[in-house]
């Protein structure tokens, strides 16, 4: 008996859910939760200019020991023709900052549900910190002209991109069409050419088959005209996986995954430090803060009980473990007046917040 080789190793790098608004047909929890079943090994939660689903997505991926990597993608427009698509997955915690700037930045100046995405400007710095995934329009072998400037492009793309360890991938998208074939040689080519290594993509609507009939009405409505009939773009199984792309695609895939080891665990609220004082930590400002206010509000004071504020120890708050809560304090005055007004006086006791 012919002994059964074993099935490869595959990391989804591009999936939508249905927070990206009639383009994914399913939530991010069934996603997960097939790719932990089909025995991936990560899953990249990438909505269209979106980390929506990503709180949900993350949630999931904990109960079943799935490894997530949040992130998003995006149609291009501007100096790229139509039909250009980048998927951009963040390495760490700087690199999650900078997507959802470049987010903020697409959506800032665009009505409202649409934005308008292009690539960073060089030296710019914008990505640094993320994995980049282009996809190119899919083309026919008859578009020599498009061909071509694809082919100027992706030469053009590294200057745009600041991001290191060769962290620029092409991305291949094979839905069993019937000239797969023709279009990976041609992946291969321009991979070549540029020196941008390629990676297997499934380019994930779905996370099975069965939605499919829901995708079709999402599409048809968005797009206005007669619904698909492709079915391949949902989470397919390893077997089928191998049998599409060459082994070193769907190894890459690991690799993007493997360097990309942010996750939403990481985050913690961080008050900007703009209103911290110079070499003060912000327990310090607001003590300084805090005295200050009061005598601006109450100026009579300041000779008598103000002038014992040093042995009661300041206000009670100061003295309390920060948990990142100081930040808000600093910015409203009238908070800070009352609270100095309020320890300053020979008449209160106890501490705020609490009785005493």
């Amino acid at each position: 008996m012919t002994p059964v080789a074993p099935l490869a190793g595959y990391a989804e790098l591009c999936a939508l859910s249905n927070f990206s608004f009639q383009q994914g047909a399913s939530h991010p929890e069934e996603l997960v939760a097939r790719a932990h079943a089909l025995g991936y090994q990560a899953l990249a939660l990438t909505d269209d200019c979106s980390v929506a689903g990503v709180v949900r997505a993350h949630t999931q991926a904990l109960q079943c020991g799935l490894a997530l990597l949040p992130g998003a993608s995006f149609t291009l427009s501007g100096a790229v023709p139509d039909g250009w698509r980048m998927v951009v997955l963040p390495r760490h915690l700087d690199g999650w900052g900078r997507l959802c700037q470049y987010i903020t930045a697409c959506r800032a100046h665009s009505p409202k549900g649409s934005y308008h995405a292009t690539w960073p400007q060089p030296g710019s710095g914008l990505l640094a910190g993320c994995e980049v995934v282009l996809l190119p329009p899919r083309l026919g072998a008859h578009q020599l002209h498009e061909i071509e400037a694809i082919n100027s492009i992706l030469k053009s793309a590294r200057g745009c991109f600041d991001v290191e360890n060769d962290g620029l991938w092409l991305g291949a998208v094979l839905h069993q069409q019937l000239d797969d074939d023709w279009w990976l040689m041609q992946l291969h080519q321009w991979s070549a050419a540029v020196g941008l290594p390629l990676v297997a993509v499934g380019g994930v609507l779905m996370h099975a088959r069965s939605r499919k009939p829901l995708h079709d009405v999402l599409t048809a409505v968005r797009l206005g005209l007669p619904v698909a009939d492709n079915a391949q773009a949902h989470l397919r199984t390893r077997l089928q996986l191998g049998r599409l792309y060459p082994p070193a695609l769907l190894q890459a895939t690991l690799t993007v995954a493997e360097r990309c080891r942010f996750s939403l665990k990481e985050l913690r609220y961080q008050y900007p430090l703009e209103t911290v004082g110079a070499g003060e930590i912000p327990a310090q400002t607001l003590a300084r803060l805090t005295w200050a206010g009061a005598v601006w509000r109450y100026g009579g004071v300041g000779s008598g009980a103000l002038s014992a504020a040093p042995s009661m120890g300041g206000p009670p708050i100061v003295g309390r473990p920060t948990h990142g809560r100081r930040g808000p304090w600093h910015a409203n005055r009238e908070v800070r007046t009352r609270v100095g007004c309020w320890r300053a006086s020979p008449q209160r006791s106890g501490t705020i917040g609490g009785g005493g």
